[in-house]
């Protein structure tokens, strides 16, 4: 969704769009594995634009994607929420990668260049969050740091995560999410992307991202907006043709990244076992049926019987 061409396309107001009508066909009724599979095959093999080039790369897409509304002249920095001259760019601000270039994406096409992982930022930012990844700051740790940065005042941080601000925390979540799907290692070159809940085992040999419990709250309590929807089409229309099927369609999240309990009967009721990964995961029973809770057994009468959900701390 990028390339020469697209230099005067780049001007041109794109509107907010729905996805073509028959672009998520092959996904329609189908959950978990299935639907990953099906919306990888939907949206790999897009169209690639330099990283960085003399002519149109992808420091010209960002100039465009994360324009300013209220200056067009300038681009809005992720972590720093400032507006920022789009003549700037090698001086104050560079290219952010959401997922961070050493988990996996090292400097190879087309994961490297991805725009729906690229991001303008702060120079400075950018080295502070450097790779670390997204969670809730540990506020009791000694290495507790608010503000992250002198250029990210709404950011915190401690030793190992980066806790963005409240306002693109959904944004920076379906954008992770869009990776590790997207990046599956099938094609010759490709990363196999993926997000994780055991942060202890991230490293720049590993491909892995998290923290996947704290994306998943971020996606619930930071719903898409109509500016990410636009930065959506613009990707599609002008660039990578490409969408992010977790904007279009926000509660695939659900039916692809949340964990599933499996559930067993027993003869004293019943056996609740949680994914492996979570290892933050508690189990809690009730006989009550609070509002956020579901009944492990929709089709079985009540009485008698508990209900489950999993939480991650």
């Amino acid at each position: 969704m990028y390339f020469r061409t697209l230099i005067a396309l780049q001007v041109v107001s794109a509107a907010v769009a729905a996805p073509p009508a028959n672009y998520y066909d092959s996904a329609q009724g189908r959950r978990g594995a299935e639907l990953r599979q099906a919306l990888h095959a939907i949206i790999r093999g897009h169209t690639v634009i330099p990283y960085s080039s003399s002519s149109f790369d992808t420091s010209d897409a960002l100039r465009v994607l994360d324009e300013d509304p209220a200056n067009t002249n300038n681009v809005v920095l992720l972590y720093a929420r400032r507006s920022e001259p789009k003549a700037n760019f090698g001086g104050t601000w560079n290219r952010e990668h959401v997922w961070p270039n050493s988990y996996g994406l090292d400097d190879r096409l087309p994961a490297a260049s991805d725009l729906h992982n690229l991001r303008a930022e702060d120079i400075d930012a950018n080295s502070a969050r450097a790779n670390k990844y997204f969670d809730i700051s540990a506020t009791n740790h000694t290495s507790y740091l608010f503000p992250a940065h002198p250029e990210a005042t709404q950011c915190s941080t401690d030793f190992d995560s980066w806790d963005p601000p409240n306002a693109v925390k959904g944004d920076i979540a379906r954008g992770i999410f869009y990776m590790d799907v997207r990046y599956e290692g099938g094609a010759s070159g490709e990363p196999d992307l993926i997000l994780t809940e055991s942060v202890q085992r991230l490293s720049n040999v590993t491909n892995l991202m998290g923290r996947l419990s704290t994306l998943l709250l971020w996606h619930e309590v930071d719903p898409v907006d109509a500016a990410e929807r636009s930065r959506n089409d613009k990707v599609f229309t002008l660039y990578q043709h490409n969408r992010n099927p977790f904007v279009d369609h926000p509660e695939w999240v659900r039916e692809i990244f949340w964990p599933r309990l499996q559930i067993n009967r027993s003869p004293g009721g019943v056996v609740v076992i949680a994914p492996t990964d979570f290892t933050n995961a508690v189990i809690e029973v009730s006989n009550q049926l609070p509002a956020v809770w579901r009944r492990w057994n929709e089709s079985e009468p009540a009485a008698g019987r508990g209900f489950y959900r999993l939480r991650v701390w």
